[in-house]
């Protein structure tokens, strides 16, 4: 029970650091376009 408890605790962390580097992806990528496009329309 134990050595499952690890596992799963284990996959939860590694969904969540995924998550969490899924997210930084998508602010990064939206901060790039955002100032790409007001530098393109000045």
């Amino acid at each position: 029970m134990s050595s499952s408890h690890n596992l799963l605790s284990s996959l939860h962390a590694g969904a969540s650091r995924a998550a969490l580097a899924r997210a930084q992806a998508v602010v990064a990528a939206a901060y790039y376009f955002g100032y790409w496009f007001s530098h393109r329309r000045a």
